[in-house]
């Protein structure tokens, strides 16, 4: 058995890198310092200056993933699960381990799969798997030893594809986002203070002594955006590149206070590139190794191949 999401080796690299410009104004609060003089400053570096954490970049992208997914017939488990048995009319396609609680029978069944590696299998775990959790491109054998083989197997039924691609407590993410500097050419160095007041729901008006203000970041300002994927799956693939075509279409705000306004973005095409590692090509790796050569492309030609390619799988796989 060859499983779909086995890291064991690497199949291609991508590297993306490229501008995320604010079309409005940015507010990533960096928690309360009075010595800042507002309320709610936003994130600083070590040198003072505003960042994008990857883990919000992260965050942001794979909501906004998780949002589309279903329309193309891609599991995502999002915060919305089914917490019903794997077997259950109302969970057979979107069942995922991740978003479960760690009392639910399915993660206590893996976790003790998980547990139990190398050790063979007992007939009451055996039965309790079986019961719990999807069973598909595996066998579970009394008294033979559970392998990685049968875990990563186990996983690949039991997580949504999202998760697959982006990461979850029993796998680690196939997609890497880094911290976006602030392109220092292309900002002036400022910062701004907005004021912002509580409002009674009841009457509209403002409500005394509510007022506070908040930092932002001013529009136009520039990120240095980058990602690596490391996965020759085509659905990671896809849905990696289905996050690259939001961002770039200014469909995933940033940030805080965004229903107001703040944090909307996008990520240029013109000065976004895309280079590209086939470690199954040896003419490619040695290129890599000894040059280091990338193949480069476009964001669009990346996003367009992609995400046919997701929309061919999924065809065919639901036929």
């Amino acid at each position: 058995m060859t499983a779909q999401i086995s890291r064991t080796a690497l199949k291609s690299r991508y590297r993306v890198s490229g501008d995320l410009v604010l079309d409005t104004a940015l507010h990533l609060g960096g928690g309360r310092n009075p010595a800042k003089g507002t309320d709610s400053p936003i994130l600083r570096d070590g040198f003072g200056k505003p960042y994008l954490p990857g883990s919000s970049l992260k965050g942001a992208l794979r909501a906004a993933v998780e949002r589309i997914a279903p329309n193309l017939n891609v599991s995502a488990c999002g915060l919305f699960a089914s917490d019903e048995a794997p077997g259950s009319e109302a969970n057979v396609a979107s069942f995922c381990l991740t978003p479960l609680r760690e009392e639910h029978p399915a993660r206590k069944a893996y976790r003790e799969l998980e547990e139990g590696i190398s050790k063979p299998l007992s007939k009451e775990l055996k039965e309790k798997a079986e019961k719990h959790l999807k069973n598909g491109a595996y066998q579970l054998s009394t008294n033979a030893p559970i392998s990685e083989e049968l875990l990563v197997g186990v996983l690949e039924k039991n997580l949504c594809e999202v998760c697959k691609a982006f990461g979850a407590p029993f796998i680690g993410s196939a997609v890497y986002f880094h911290d976006a500097a602030i392109d220092e050419k292309r900002w002036l160095g400022l910062t701004q203070v907005r004021d912002g007041v509580g409002i009674d729901r009841d009457s509209g008006r403002a409500v005394d002594r509510i007022k506070y203000d908040y930092e932002i970041v001013p529009p136009q300002t520039v990120f240095k955006f980058s990602m690596t994927i490391e996965t020759g799956e085509a659905t990671a693939l896809g849905l990696a590149a289905l996050a690259l075509h939001e961002l770039q279409q200014g469909n995933v705000p940033l940030g805080g206070i965004r229903s107001r306004g703040l944090g909307r973005c996008h990520l240029e095409s013109k000065t976004t590139k895309v280079e590209a590692l086939d470690f199954g090509n040896i003419e490619s790796l040695k290129a890599y190794l000894t040059k280091n050569e990338l193949k480069p492309l476009t964001l669009d030609e990346f996003i367009q191949q992609h995400i046919k390619n997701l929309w061919a799988e999924q065809e065919a796989n639901h036929v």
